[in-house]
C-alpha cells in the first residue's frame, strides 16, 4: 500500500493580518520618532531609532516572504511529521509518543484548534534553531511540539486524518 505525502501551508489570510498590524506599529513608531515632541536630535535616539527601523522592517519582510514564497508548513508522509520552517528532519513516527488535538474554546481571537504532539521520552524533535538541550528537553516535555491547525490552508479534521492514517491522534 503507498501512502501519499500531504502537504499543508500557512493561511494566508493570517500572514496579511500579520504584516498589516506590524506595518501600522512600524508607521506609529516612524510618526512618533519624526514628528514627537519628545525626540532630541543630538542624543542617541536617532541610533535606536534606526536599529527598531531596522529590526521592524525585517520581521516585516520575513512575513512578507513568507506570505510569497508559501513554504510548505506541515508535511505529513510515511517518513513522519515535518515542519520544514522548524525541523531539520521529520520528526519519525516510531519516535512520536503520543498526538493529542486540542480545541479551545472561543476567546478573543475565535476559536484555536492545536495539534500537540508528544515525542518519545529521551527523543527531541530535530530543531533547526540551536537551543540549549536543557532548555528544549524541559520545553518538549512539557507542552510537546504544537501545530496550530487554525494557521494552516486545509481543514483541521482533513489533516488530523492525514496523521491518523500513520498515528492515533487523541482528542482532549
Amino acid at each position: 500500500m503507498t501512502h501519499t505525502t500531504h502537504i499543508f501551508h500557512h493561511r494566508r489570510r493570517n500572514l496579511i493580518w500579520v504584516i498589516c498590524l506590524l506595518t501600522a506599529i512600524f508607521g506609529i513608531f516612524l510618526f512618533a520618532v519624526l514628528v514627537g515632541s519628545g525626540y532630541d536630535p543630538d542624543s542617541n535616539h536617532s541610533y535606536w531609532a534606526l536599529v527598531i527601523s531596522l529590526s521592524l522592517a525585517a520581521v516585516i519582510g520575513l512575513f512578507v516572504w513568507v506570505l510569497l514564497r508559501n513554504p510548505r508548513a506541515l508535511v505529513i508522509d510515511e517518513d513522519g511529521i515535518n515542519i520544514p520552517l522548524a525541523f531539520k528532519q521529520p520528526l519519525r513516527w516510531e519516535d512520536i509518543h503520543r498526538i493529542r488535538r486540542v480545541q479551545t474554546r472561543v476567546g478573543l481571537y475565535g476559536r484555536r484548534d492545536w495539534l500537540i504532539i508528544d515525542p518519545s521520552p529521551g527523543i527531541l524533535a530535530p530543531l533547526r534553531l540551536p537551543v540549549w538541550r536543557r532548555l528544549e528537553l524541559w520545553f518538549q516535555s512539557r507542552h510537546g511540539v504544537r501545530i496550530p491547525l487554525h494557521g494552516l490552508e486545509g481543514a483541521p479534521d482533513e489533516i488530523v486524518r492525514s496523521i491518523q492514517r500513520f498515528r492515533p491522534v487523541v482528542l482532549e
